[in-house]
């Protein structure tokens, strides 16, 4: 189980890096750079790619570490899945609250996506609906 979750994490972390580049070069190239500025900042700065692609790493491994700990409730799957759209949709507020402009907030909530959904869609599919311990004692409780 562990191998078959980091498997589908590092599976998911590529495909999310591959989306998150085009993701960026299409914003780039619709709306120029993508201009925030930070908390207690006066000038905005443009984001480059190479930050994009590093916080999906740290997303990433975030991601599996939140699997791997979702692996010790009852139900892992619905664990993980709840748990990580709670953290999307905190997350997606966040680029309002500092883009220079709303096509800028629009995009980088667009890399939030493009980031999120193969890592958390394949790392849910490598849970199981009920750990094994957990359903057999439901079972259990059925036949009798």
């Amino acid at each position: 189980m562990k191998s078959a979750t980091a498997k589908q994490g590092g599976i998911g972390l590529i495909v999310a890096l591959v989306l998150v580049a085009i993701t960026y070069a299409a914003a780039d190239a619709a709306s120029g750079p993508l201009l925030v500025t930070q908390p207690g900042g006066d000038t905005p700065e443009a984001i480059p790619m190479g930050f994009a692609l590093g916080f999906t790493v740290l997303g990433g491994a975030v991601g599996i570490g939140l699997a791997f700990l979702a692996n010790r409730t009852g139900r892992p799957r619905i664990t993980f899945v709840v748990v990580a759209a709670v953290a999307l949709v905190l997350y997606g507020i966040m680029p309002f609250a500092a883009a220079e402009e709303a096509s800028t907030a629009i995009w980088l909530n667009a890399m939030h996506l493009a980031a999120a959904l193969p890592i958390v869609g394949l790392l849910a599919r490598s849970l199981p609906d009920r750990r094994a311990s957990l359903a057999a004692a439901a079972e259990s409780q059925a036949l009798a």
